[in-house]
């Protein structure tokens, strides 16, 4: 009985330590990326990042910016025009438009769901692995 607590202790130490060095490595990413977009281009402080299709969506205090892999400005929009992003969505970057994308599953269905960044309204719903009848 007591090599069985010791082992399932042992277990949960290694799951712990798994999991410390994942986060760690993300992190490291993160702080990685953000450091090679400030060295290749003029934008010098970044509150928001997000990878998404070939492109980095990047945001400062004054301005959200599209920048492609090879760290070229596509896009400078000013965040004053920009609604609020209340319920902390990711901006990305589709059909050559800025957006808000939320995704969550409801009753086994992927449900992704494009919101415009200007008003915050529904631009588009789409189910993946099957439909809701609601």
């Amino acid at each position: 009985m007591k090599k069985i607590i010791i082992c399932f202790i042992i277990f949960l130490l290694v799951i712990f330590i798994l999991v410390c060095y994942m986060n760690y490595k993300d992190n490291n990413y993160v702080n990685l990326l953000k450091n090679n977009i400030i060295s290749n281009t003029d934008i010098k402080e970044i509150n928001y990042i997000n990878n998404y299709d070939s492109y980095y969506i990047i945001a400062d205090n004054e301005n959200i910016y599209l920048v492609d892999n090879n760290y070229e400005l596509i896009l400078k929009k000013d965040i004053s025009l920009v609604h609020p992003n209340n319920n902390n969505y990711d901006i990305i970057y589709k059909n050559k438009t800025l957006m808000y994308f939320n995704n969550y599953i409801k009753r086994n269905v992927l449900i992704n769901e494009y919101y415009d960044i200007n008003t915050y309204k529904l631009i588009d719903r789409v189910f993946v692995g099957g439909t809701l009848d609601e």
